[in-house]
């Protein structure tokens, strides 16, 4: 079977890209992974007091948003793998894809109203050094892109 990774994170980009990997799963033989990365280094600045709490707080982000993807897949009839990793999210990123032995990534880009880690340059370049470092295909799904009646009413 040929592995789909799905990168997702919160917001309109990661619905987005999560619909957008349901339909490439349901061609024959391929297997979806939806992933999230939680980067402790997002939690340098916090008070250790607090660090560990913030820590499992993202865990449990991570897993109710994988939930929320893994239900999207189920009601298209589709079995979908969860996975959360911790490190960086570039690096665990590449690594995934690597051992996994990934055909496609699909990453969701932010909308372009919405102030992120990653405008669209960022995104380009994001999924450029993805590409480059693993050379496992990377696609970037818009959140506009999504708006069409036919796949919303698949999914």
């Amino acid at each position: 079977m040929s592995k789909i990774v799905c990168a997702t994170r919160a917001g309109e980009g990661s619905r987005a890209v999560q619909l957008a990997a349901i339909e490439r799963a349901r061609e024959p033989g391929q297997q979806l992974t939806f992933l999230y990365v939680i980067d402790p280094d997002s939690l340098a600045d916090v008070d250790e007091m607090i660090r560990e709490h913030l820590r499992s707080e993202l865990m449990w982000m991570g897993k109710t948003l994988l939930r929320i993807a893994e239900k999207r897949a189920s009601e298209a009839n589709l079995p979908a793998e969860l996975i959360i990793r911790e490190g960086s999210v570039r690096d665990e990123i590449c690594n995934f894809v690597t051992e996994t032995g990934a055909v496609l990534l699909l990453l969701g880009a932010p909308r372009e109203t919405t102030a992120n880690i990653f405008g669209d340059d960022e995104i380009e370049n994001f999924a450029q050094y993805i590409h480059e470092t693993t050379d496992v295909p990377v696609e970037i799904i818009r959140p506009e892109s999504m708006l069409t009646p036919d796949i919303a009413a698949n999914v």
